[in-house]
């Protein structure tokens, strides 16, 4: 359980310093994706992170395909979060498309950093 409290913890720093960098850089249009960008990637990798230390406690042979179906199951989250977005907004989807993949992709690779590091430990 530490663990994945160790990994719950730095997420909310990343994502932290994440939105916060975004809403004082960024214009005003790329608040709205900022908010949508940090509950998604939030919500997903903390869930993620209890799933993982369950089945890390329990099934450590399943590790790989756990890692697999979470990858496959992220980017398929991403694409119906991107098209959802592109239904409600229209047109003005590039600025969500930017300021959400740096949220995707920030938050992947602390995911595979600390993962990695976690994994060859146990």
């Amino acid at each position: 359980m530490n663990k994945a409290l160790n990994y719950s913890i730095q997420l909310c720093i990343v994502e932290l310093v994440l939105y916060v960098g975004i809403r004082l850089l960024a214009p005003l249009e790329a608040q709205n994706p900022s908010v949508v960008g940090a509950a998604f990637t939030f919500c997903f990798y903390i869930i993620d992170a209890w799933v993982w230390y369950w089945v890390a406690s329990r099934h450590k042979d399943y590790l790989t395909q756990f890692f697999t179906g979470t990858s496959g199951l992220r980017f398929l989250l991403t694409l119906a979060v991107i098209g959802i977005y592109y239904l409600t907004a229209g047109p003005e989807i590039m600025t969500f498309l930017l300021v959400f993949v740096a949220y995707y992709i920030i938050t992947m690779l602390h995911y595979s950093i600390f993962f990695s590091r976690v994994t060859k430990r146990i």
